[in-house]
Order: C-alpha cells, then structure tokens, then sequence
C-alpha cells in the first residue's frame, strides 16, 4: 500500500505536467492558427491611407474573435484581447510592401504555471491587395 502511495504521488506529477504542456500548446496551436489566417487575408485586403488604423483594427478582431466584427463571437483562447494582438504594416513610398500579426503580452495560465507569449507566434505575408 506505500508503494502505491508513493507511486501515485509520482504519477500524479507527470500527468500534471502533461497537462500543463497539452493545454499550453493548445492554446499557442489556436493563436497560430488566428495568426497565419489574420495575414493571409491582411495580404488581400483593401489598405485606406487615410485609415490605416480601421486595417489593424479589422485584423486584431480577425485574430481575437475570428471575425471582422469586435464581440462577434467569444476570443478564441481565454482572456485574449484585440490589445494583445500587434499589426505592423511595413511601407514603401507609402504604399503597403509587408503585413506582420503578431501576438505580444499573452499569459497562458495553464493551473500550475504560466507561459507567456510575446512576439509569437508571428505571421509576415507580402501585400497584394488594393490600395485605396
């Protein structure tokens, strides 16, 4: 009967620690996935000059809720906001050349630990779009 009790404490620390792991990279898996969508359809979108900030803000809800539209749905990952989501428009003689969505400032609290994600994952993607 130790044995066992010894053994159980043992065992009840390794799946612990599998949880901690299967949910972190869950999570991180989810936000690459909202990430790499967010810049390919950030490569096809119409860029505003005059409203570059309607393009990031388009996008960080794009990321955050998986649509267009801020509270549309629920974020995709707990406790992830449109202020954790970074857009950066590299331009050339004004004109939009590279889309990068990254994340920055996101804690994941996985029971026993948290991990934090800044500048990851991370998504560059030539623009192809309209300039308006």
């Amino acid at each position: 009967m130790i044995e066992f009790a010894l053994s159980w404490a043992l065992l009840w620390a390794v799946f612990a620690g599998l949880f901690q792991f299967g949910y972190a990279f869950r999570v991180y898996n989810r936000l690459k996935t909202n990430v790499g969508n967010a810049a390919q359809f950030a490569a096809k979108m119409d860029y505003d000059t005059a409203n570059p900030t309607l393009f990031a803000d388009n996008l960080k809800n794009l990321v955050v809720y998986g649509d267009l539209t801020q509270g549309a749905n629920s974020a995709v990952v707990p406790n992830l906001t449109p202020s954790n989501v970074t857009v950066a428009v590299t331009l050339v003689n004004n004109m939009p050349r590279y889309v990068t969505v990254s994340i920055t400032g996101y804690s994941v609290n996985a029971i026993f630990t948290n991990f934090n994600f800044t500048g990851k994952p991370r998504a560059t993607i030539a623009y192809i779009g309209n300039i308006l």
